[in-house]
């Protein structure tokens, strides 16, 4: 059931998309002969608990879409196994990179606290996994300052998802949004240290380095729309959206020492990624100058129990 703001479903421009009046950019969709943005794309709280446990355990891309295709009745209830799978047809109409779903949102992250605590276990588990794999990557003295990042990095989402029943959450929103940007630098500056090296590059370090950025700045943002301090979050958005371009771009399937298709797969992820944070700040934009407050916003979109993509139409 729809939120009194006036959502739309991703339907009504599929046909559009096929025939290449529509186009998507990032979260945005466009009129392809005037690029008048149409509507903009989003999850809804039920997106994020029908991907979280299909996703929480996907080491790579590619691992990734075998573990969507394998989501059966023994994860789902059955309305849930068709909701999962009428999103996915709707994502690959819209050719979106399934992973930007679950680790950045579509839009704007929703229902995503619970969601972004797992996945961070989860990378969290793979960490002595990789030191097997990394030996000089990962020196015992690295690997225990990684594990110090993530640890406070976990603690601030734990925080993020308990702060709305504080008396003054907005507060809290924004002090956690604060040490985030912290965080997101440390692993930022890990990503370039990476990049900068010579030779290929890791890609199950970078892979993991990759997550971890993007999940902290989704939850950044996240906490500042929360908090109402949309102008900020349009500002912040701004400037990930270039760091994504800055780094993300230098990177080709050939950049990895793995095999071709899981490059090819990453790099594809990490473009849809960029495309979509370049897109949020429209959206924030539309929110502020609309006079649509932020935890109002977010708060429909986690009440939707039925449909998982939803369209906020600009006309």
């Amino acid at each position: 059931m729809f939120s009194q703001i006036p959502f739309d479903l991703p339907l009504r421009f599929l046909p559009g998309l096929a025939i290449g009046d529509v186009v998507r950019y990032g979260a945005i969709l466009k009129d392809a002969g005037t690029g008048r943005i149409l509507g903009h794309l989003q999850e809804s709280g039920i997106a994020q608990s029908l991907l979280s446990q299909a996703l929480s355990s996907a080491a790579s891309p590619l691992s990734l879409v075998s573990s969507v295709v394998n989501a059966g009745s023994s994860i789902y209830t059955a309305i849930q196994v068709r909701q999962l799978k009428a999103m996915m047809e709707t994502l690959q109409a819209l050719q979106i990179a399934t992973l930007g779903v679950s680790l950045i949102g579509v839009g704007v992250s929703v229902a995503g606290f619970v969601y972004m605590r797992k996945r961070f276990n989860s990378l969290d588990g793979r960490i002595d996994k990789l030191t097997e794999v990394v030996k000089a990557g990962f020196e015992n003295l690295e690997k225990s300052g990684f594990r110090q990042q993530m640890s406070g990095t976990k603690s601030l989402v734990q925080r993020a998802e308990l702060a709305k029943s504080m008396i003054d959450p907005a507060k809290e929103y924004k002090e956690v949004a604060a040490q985030l940007a912290d965080k997101a630098a440390f692993f930022e500056g890990e990503i370039v240290f990476e990049i900068s090296a010579r030779g290929p590059i890791n890609h199950d370090k970078f892979w993991l380095l990759a997550q971890l950025w993007m999940l902290c700045n989704s939850v950044r943002v996240d906490c500042q729309i929360r908090a109402n301090e949309l102008l900020n979050a349009q500002h912040v958005s701004e400037r990930i959206a270039g760091e994504y371009q800055g780094l993300f771009e230098r990177i080709g399937p050939a950049s990895f020492d793995a095999d071709h298709s899981e490059g090819r797969a990453t790099v594809k992820i990490l473009r849809d990624a960029t495309d979509s944070a370049h897109s949020k700040p429209f959206l924030l934009d539309y929110l502020r100058t609309r006079r649509i407050e932020g935890p109002a916003y977010i708060e429909s979109l986690e009440r939707e129990k039925e449909q998982p993509l939803l369209v906020l139409p600009t006309n």
